[in-house]
């Protein structure tokens, strides 16, 4: 067993991979029901978290998937204080890259996301999720630019809009920032390689 992933392996096609941070600002709102219940409107919020981002067939194309912490929810004409929530966040997404020159790339991308709730306020009242929606999932877009050092490593900005789709169908706008290491090679094969 051990022989055949060895060869499983060997097989792959190279892939670079590499580690960095991010942070930025959204603006959320619970749609659905909610919407209609109580007359939602966007809501300030932030996240964080770790990306990892894979290399892979050729240059152009790239995973990148990321841990997030997401404080989100929805301001409300009914409640006072709205509804704020906390998430973890478990981003997934495929880029396209378009390479600009040798110092810089801007990449759109399409994916998915799960997230579990860890705590918030209805109405500023402590909930534990009793009365929200626990989990939630949806597509997110984004476009992203990155500018690379001479090291390999870059500072990214991004736009992104995210669409969930369980009951609270929150929507969310989000702008970000973050920085990622140069790349490191794993699975590497005699088949293909990158260049340096």
């Amino acid at each position: 067993m051990l022989l055949s992933f060895m060869l499983t392996v060997q097989a792959q096609q190279d892939v670079k991979v590499r580690f960095g941070g991010i942070v930025g600002f959204n603006m959320s709102q619970w749609g659905g029901d909610y919407a209609d219940d109580l007359k939602t409107t966007f809501k300030p919020g932030f996240h964080i978290g770790g990306v990892a981002e894979l290399l892979f067939i050729s240059e152009k194309w790239s995973i990148q998937p990321e841990l997030l912490f997401s404080y989100e929810g929805t301001n409300s004409d009914v409640l006072s204080k709205g509804i704020s929530a906390m998430y973890i966040k478990a981003p997934i997404l495929l880029y396209y890259n378009f390479k600009l020159g040798d110092s810089g790339r801007l990449s759109p991308g399409l994916g998915i996301y799960a997230a579990g709730g860890i705590g918030g306020k209805v109405d500023g009242e402590f909930d534990t999720f009793d009365g929200l929606e626990a989990f939630d999932w949806g597509a997110e877009a984004r476009l992203v630019y990155e500018a690379f050092n001479k090291k390999g490593g870059g500072i990214f900005f991004g736009l992104g809009f995210a669409q969930g789709f369980s009951l609270t169908h929150s929507t969310q706008l989000k702008a970000s920032v973050g920085y990622k290491f140069p790349y490191s090679k794993w699975l590497s094969t005699v088949y293909y390689k990158y260049k340096d």
